[in-house]
């Protein structure tokens, strides 16, 4: 069975440095990437991440061009913007960064742009980036958002609520934030 499919018949979602992503009509997000190594390192990222429900699933890749299940929603800091911080989301943040750590990943960091959040409140990350070479350990973004929200103390009392032993990471994440030099003797120290 042969599958032909014109990039005029989707619908561009967008462009970064690394190449478009696109809406095709059976409802598939096609990324076209600059370079084939690109393609394939996102490729087996989200291999990687398949028993993950944070993760869109791949479903071909072909020399350049990857196509993967479609994520919708807005960005995290616009879905907080409009629906505050509810007890679910904050647990599916939590269970987020802990999915990050089971599967390994040095950088836990993620950028706001790169983590949507569903109708239903389920976050899904839609560009993991160096995920095992770039060591960023702790979700400096996502505090930043709470913070500049005015929510990370509501955060707080939900992981308390939550996974109270988890209360330190998230606290020291905090200070690691806060304190620039602190962070350039931890990393370099």
């Amino acid at each position: 069975m042969k599958y032909l499919l014109e990039i005029q018949d989707c619908k561009l979602l967008g462009s970064g440095a690394e190449g478009s992503v696109y809406l095709t009509p059976e409802g598939y997000a096609l990324k076209t990437f600059k370079n084939i190594k690109s393609a394939k390192n996102e490729e087996e990222i989200l291999r990687k991440t398949l028993d993950s429900p944070f993760f869109p699933k791949p479903i071909l890749r072909i020399s350049n061009i990857l196509i993967r299940d479609y994520v919708s929603g807005d960005n995290l800091f616009e879905y907080i913007s409009k629906h505050g911080l509810p007890y679910n989301l904050s647990v599916e943040i939590i269970d987020l960064i802990e999915d990050l750590k089971r599967l390994k990943f040095k950088r836990i960091n993620i950028r706001n742009a790169h983590i949507f959040v569903d109708s239903n409140g389920k976050i899904m990350i839609i560009d993991p980036r160096k995920p095992y070479s770039k060591i960023t350990p702790y979700p400096k973004d996502i505090i930043k958002i709470l913070v500049k929200l005015h929510l990370f103390d509501k955060f707080l009392k939900d992981v308390l609520k939550y996974k109270p032993h988890l209360i330190s990471y998230w606290t020291s994440a905090y200070n690691y934030l806060a304190s620039p030099r602190k962070r350039r003797i931890y990393r370099y120290g």
